[in-house]
């Protein structure tokens, strides 16, 4: 039997302490578990309809529109108030255009409700209960559009809540030191991003060198669109060179 808390304590590869879309199929304890696949069967609607674009993706897109703030919390979140329509969304809805956002339909505004706040980290439990895992990419789509779509994604949402909380961010669409160090594990200078760049900048991680990263990990089991936890382990247990090396040669081929 895989000694999983042994590995999450000793083991560290820096690509799977800093990109969530592999750390986050790593579901160890039971705190980090749910039942609970409202918010990506709701999702999962949308992304049916949309290229290239798992539930995942598409609830972070819509997550980041919708959150207007901390609410009282240490992260960002969704509350019940911010799924309300704006004056336009009322006047589009009564000619009969309902809002392209799910957590502003009615079955995502009951889920709200029912939540009280929906956090980031609710997305991310919701699609490991959905997936057994983190679903990039929906079956039949593009595994390396998707990525790139989840990767831009994960970003927008992460700089996002970083902004709100330190009103300081460049928004640039890739991932600096500080915005990465307000949700990682990590206190080791820049270097931890030096480690993974694979183009021309080490200070900041972009969403292609993110995607190249993902679809490495997908790599490591069936290729299937989702992380699962075994897969997330077999990052952890890499070392930086040899996993950054795989990326690097997805990079060069489908992102550069």
């Amino acid at each position: 039997m895989t000694d999983y808390t042994y590995a999450h304590y000793c083991l560290k590869n820096d690509a799977y302490t800093v990109l969530r879309g592999i750390n986050k199929a790593f579901v160890e304890y039971d705190w980090q578990k749910t039942d609970d696949t409202s918010i990506m069967d709701l999702a999962a609607q949308k992304a049916n309809e949309t290229e290239n674009k798992s539930p995942l993706t598409v609830a972070l897109e819509d997550f980041t529109k919708t959150t207007t703030g901390l609410h009282g919390s240490s992260s960002s979140n969704i509350r019940p108030e911010d799924t309300e329509y704006t004056l336009g969304e009322r006047v589009a809805s009564f000619f009969g255009k309902e809002p392209d956002n799910i957590f502003k339909t009615d079955e995502g505004q009951e889920i709200v409700e029912n939540y009280g706040s929906v956090h980031q980290n609710d997305l991310y439990r919701s699609d490991y209960a959905a997936n057994n895992g983190i679903r990039y990419a929906n079956e039949g789509d593009d595994l390396y559009e998707s990525a790139l779509n989840f990767a831009k994604a994960d970003i927008a949402a992460i700089e996002k809540a970083y902004r709100m909380a330190h009103n300081d961010s460049d928004n640039n669409g890739q991932l600096n030191f500080a915005e990465v160090k307000s949700y990682a594990d990590i206190s080791a200078g820049g270097n931890v991003l030096e480690g993974l760049d694979l183009g021309d900048n080490k200070k900041q991680i972009t969403a292609e060198e993110y995607a190249s990263y993902l679809v490495a990990a997908d790599q490591m089991g069936n290729k299937d669109g989702v992380i699962s936890m075994d897969e997330a382990y077999e990052v952890l247990k890499s070392d930086n060179e040899t996993f950054t090396s795989l990326a690097k040669s997805i990079y060069e081929e489908h992102y550069n």
